[in-house]
């Protein structure tokens, strides 16, 4: 019964999405027309007051874009669902960044993103305790935009033309340690017994059920709560699983959930099965990563995706591997141990550069602090490029663009949600005991699924079949005791665990402006510093 009710209870803390801003805003409530308040260009690129890693608690004020020397200028746009933006006579592309915010490319070159804006709702009779989260989905947080040279930099945010009624923000729940303190099971560290019964039970389940997988016990989960185990995957969601459930309606079983009918009817000839750990003998990943206490399973998941891409592009399994302390703990995008996307890993990565993995090696207690001269770093330099999720925009994916990407580039970066049985999976093809539906949306979609919920980032890197059930081969980052020598297999094609929902992808070249953007980052963060400790 114990064990039962801490398997309930980590069913619950598992559905923690890889970043940790409180906003959830999904592409229908984005579509419309638009106004950017845009500070000054500059050739500096700033942080536009947000720190490394970026903070949820100590977000810009926006009067620090209309207080901007040099002053400011409006820019007025549409964005159109799926993804069409149109300035004036200018066309562009946008996607929405899970739920947290969105990224607009204007065809002059001029990318924009940023997140969306949220506030809090506070104890009345309590300030310093936090009782909801507001996502304001017609306005923007402070953001960046610059030309795609990479040479002009600026701040801006922005509100729709036509503000949204109250009645439309969306309060949410926060989710805090003093909400689970009474479930002592959540806490309690577990140990072979418990972990043996869990096993036990789960076991008799997949026979059950004729499921074509098996668990075991992990001994790394032993002294470990659940709680614990909760920061492998991610921390918790802000808005619990209840206070979104409402809203799992209509897409699951709606074919536009896939994509439209184009998408699903398009078929390219691919290999019946591919595994970037073995093409033809020769293995282009790197060994299986533990990312211990620290929410960094998207930055190591997304920088192994660069560091395989990067081999297989120059043909040199050889290659240093990218680092993934420098954009976990450096990057404005995300909020490093606390979580993070992805793709925004991979844009910072292309705005800023890459560092090889000696400059910055990994570590969850790290800052951002280079472990190298950068002055003396020898070879050429590189930097991401073409960040973009797997089918131009988030909620286009599905098996046969994963696939064609897969195939064509390398592995990439994904997000799953599995269910709380997942954390004992030892080998075999993943399957839910108990299927979960993912997908959530107000409202039927155009062009694919608004949103689906994802909680760990992990690296897909092959595909293929066996005894008639198609699976897709995943490197996870829990260490190589964990599964199949640290990899997984999942159901290929129905969605399993969202799998098919957020696949992102980007490429690797040779940095025009020789890590210059690196060395600037690291001048300014001196600098700033500096400053403080003469204010002290």
């Amino acid at each position: 019964m114990k064990t039962a009710r801490a398997l309930l209870l980590v069913a619950v803390q598992l559905n923690a999405v890889v970043a940790d801003l409180p906003v959830h805003c999904v592409r229908h409530e984005v579509v419309g027309d638009w106004v950017f308040k845009l500070g000054p260009l500059t050739d500096k690129r700033s942080a536009c007051g947000h720190e490394h890693p970026d903070v949820e608690e100590h977000q810009p004020a926006r009067a620090s874009v209309d207080n901007s020397q040099g002053g400011t200028s409006e820019m007025r746009l549409t964005l159109k669902n799926p993804n069409l933006v149109s300035v004036g006579t200018k066309k562009g592309s946008w996607t929405m960044i899970y739920d947290e915010g969105f990224e607009v490319k204007v065809e002059d070159g001029m990318t924009y993103f940023a997140f969306s804006n949220f506030t809090y709702e506070k104890n009345a009779e309590k300030p310093e305790e936090k009782v909801h989260n507001v996502s304001h989905c017609d306005q923007t947080m402070v953001g960046w935009y610059q030309n795609a040279e990479r040479t002009k930099f600026g701040c801006y945010y922005g509100s729709k033309a036509v503000q949204a009624q109250a009645v439309n923000s969306k309060p949410m729940p926060v989710a805090s340690t003093a909400e689970h303190s009474k479930h002592t099971s959540f806490d309690r560290p577990l140990d072979h017994e418990s972990q043996s019964k869990a096993v036990k039970k789960l076991n008799k389940k997949l026979g059950l059920l004729q499921l074509s997988w098996r668990a075991r016990e992990v001994t790394k989960w032993d002294g470990r709560s659940l709680r614990d185990v909760n920061l492998y995957v991610g921390l918790k969601r802000h808005q619990r699983r209840r206070d979104l459930h409402h809203e799992m309606l209509k897409q699951r079983n709606d074919p536009a959930s896939l994509g439209s009918s184009i998408f699903l009817q398009r078929e390219i000839a691919l290999p019946k099965s591919l595994d970037w750990s073995n093409v033809n003998g020769v293995n282009y990943l790197e060994p299986v990563m533990d990312q211990s206490d620290c929410g960094s399973c998207y930055a190591a998941s997304s920088v192994r995706m660069l560091t395989a891409r990067h081999k297989i592009r120059i043909n040199d399994t050889t290659a240093l591997p990218w680092s993934i302390n420098f954009p976990l703990q450096c990057s404005e995008y995300n909020q490093g141990c606390k979580g993070g996307y992805g793709f925004l890993l991979s844009k910072w990565s292309e705005d800023v550069g890459l560092l090889p993995a000696t400059c910055m090696r990994y570590d969850t207690a790290g800052t951002c602090k280079l472990e190298c001269d950068l002055k003396t770093l020898q070879g050429k330099r590189y930097r991401a490029a073409n960040h973009r999720y797997v089918g131009s925009y988030y909620g286009r994916a599905n098996e046969q663009l994963i696939k064609e990407e897969l195939v064509s580039n390398g592995p990439l970066a994904i997000g799953i949600e599995p269910d709380e049985d997942f954390m004992y999976y030892a080998d075999g093809i993943y399957k839910a005991a108990i299927p979960v539906n993912h997908t959530v949306a107000a409202q039927p979609a155009v062009g694919g699924a608004e949103w689906q919920q994802v909680d760990h980032g992990v690296l897909l890197v092959g595909y293929g079949e066996e005894n008639g059930e198609k699976y897709w081969r995943v490197q996870n980052s829990w260490g190589p005791d964990w599964g199949e020598d640290g990899f997984f297999r999942i159901l290929r094609g129905v969605d399993e665990a969202a799998i098919e929902s957020m696949a992102e992808a980007v490429d690797v070249v040779e940095d025009e402006q020789k890590g210059k953007r690196v060395e600037d980052l690291f001048t300014q963060l001196n600098e700033l510093k500096a400053a403080k400790k003469h204010a002290f």
